[in-house]
């Protein structure tokens, strides 16, 4: 069944125009009498007919309301040092899919890239929806503002299980709940400062040591397999 987002969808009947309509009239071929799931992003999903459509719009009515099945009761968080050049793309991209809540980009020591400008920021939104679209998400993952590193180290305490995966540590994953939230940060290019390390526990992600913009995407599945999430 076709999937999209909207941000905010009524009990009744609701109209769809811009980029969401052409794609769904011109690249699905959607027609009156068709069913879609609506989500709100925020977890809810609508089961809709579309009952009229124009050259610009298309209007719906809401069917049903349906709780949604691709989402699992953690909140993952990914605090992810800015790498270099559009690798942060690879990881919006790869990680969304696996039940991201929200990305934040960090600034450690060691960071190289610094600036995200209004274009960029845009285009990750638009990864972010266009992979929470194709697996059928109901959730749309946020993208916070760049946090310093110790903004992200206080931040990353309020939840029920904090962590850095770091190279140089050779502990495992703590114990993770089935339930609840978890954050965990991933170094940049050049890795993390020992001081930086020693701010929150660390652990290892094995004997070989990952790229930045592939370490999240390898950890993601090993969580979502230990707390019965996947």
């Amino acid at each position: 069944m076709e999937h999209f987002f909207l941000p905010e969808i009524p009990q009744d009947t609701f109209i769809v125009e811009g980029e969401t309509y052409r794609h769904l009239t011109r690249s699905r071929r959607m027609a009156i009498g068709d069913t879609a799931l609506f989500s709100d992003g925020q977890g809810l999903d609508y089961l809709a007919e579309m009952i009229g459509c124009t050259k610009d719009s298309a209007t719906f009515q809401v069917l049903e309301e349906r709780q949604p099945v691709g989402e699992s009761p953690l909140s993952i968080t990914v605090y992810q040092c800015l790498p270099k050049g559009d690798k942060m793309e690879d990881v919006l991209h790869r990680c969304t899919p696996l039940g991201v809540t929200r990305f934040v980009p960090v600034l450690s020591r060691r960071t190289i890239s610094d600036k995200v400008g209004e274009n960029k920021l845009r285009r990750w939104e638009k990864i972010v929806l266009s992979a929470a679209t194709q697996c059928g998400r109901s959730i749309l993952p946020e993208i916070a503002p760049i946090h310093t590193f110790d903004e992200a180290i206080e931040e990353m305490k309020q939840a029920d299980v904090a962590f850095i995966c770091y190279e140089n540590s050779d502990a495992p994953l703590p114990k993770l709940p089935k339930e609840g939230s978890i954050a965990f940060l991933i170094g940049p290019e050049g890795g993390l400062t020992p001081e930086e390390a020693d701010r929150l526990p660390c652990c290892s992600l094995g004997r070989r040591i990952l790229r930045t913009e592939d370490a999240a995407a390898f950890l993601l599945p090993i969580l979502l397999d230990r707390t019965d999430n996947l």
